[in-house]
């Protein structure tokens, strides 16, 4: 069910106005009668403090995909080896980076302060969960050779979901669910849409949808 939608500029940065999106579609669903546990699940482009303060200030749950910087590298880092589990998926999982589909992955979790450089007020304290999935290269593996030791990428997710780590894992990927409705919008009916008549707008332009919650 689509709770919220927006038609914006193909340039417009995807974190645009993430926070009042958040809320709006946060409102709609309280509205239609969504009196549980609320989790806000997003993509990369969501990850900011505007819009994890305002699933707080709005008593619901985030799960948001993190980019990977120095901070979050050192934190993936300091986990102990002996923290990771192994965890298989009855359904594969398409991995971006790899380009593949996985069944196979090790999780994690690590305590994790984000937006350090904002005011101690805008800073958030929560989980950090982690995926990795080994690196497979073997057009740099000699023949009848094993690697030295395993590499690794890792899919990190900043959230304060209160399930236990497999299943904040797993939920936190149901996010990537909506990925195909948007596209199907996109190509059907949306793909006809006028554009926002409240501002100028070149002939010949279209207004994709953006986001959709």
């Amino acid at each position: 069910m689509i709770a919220a939608t927006r038609l914006r500029k193909g340039p417009s940065n995807s974190a645009r106005s993430a926070a009042a999106f958040v809320a709006e579609s946060i409102r709609t669903a309280r509205a239609c009668g969504a009196s549980g546990l609320l989790v806000v699940r997003a993509d990369s482009a969501f990850y900011g403090a505007d819009a994890v303060n305002a699933c707080r200030a709005l008593n619901v749950r985030f799960s948001i995909t993190v980019r990977t910087n120095a901070s979050i590298k050192a934190a993936i880092a300091g986990i102990d080896e002996a923290a990771w589990k192994a965890i298989k998926y009855p359904k594969a999982v398409w991995d971006e980076e790899g380009q593949c589909w996985i069944s196979d992955a090790e999780i994690a979790e690590t305590t994790y302060t984000a937006f350090t450089s904002k005011p101690k007020k805008q800073q958030v304290t929560a989980r950090l969960i982690v995926r990795r999935v080994k690196r497979l290269n073997p057009a740099a593996v000699p023949e009848g050779q094993g690697t030295l030791f395993d590499t690794w990428r890792y899919h990190a997710a900043f959230t304060d979901s209160p399930l236990p780590l497999t299943d904040a894992e797993r939920d936190h990927r149901r996010h990537a669910v909506v990925e195909q409705a948007i596209a199907d919008l996109k190509n059907g009916p949306f793909a006809h849409a006028p554009p926002d008549t409240s501002r100028r707008t070149p002939p010949g332009s279209r207004w994709p949808l953006s986001h959709t919650i």
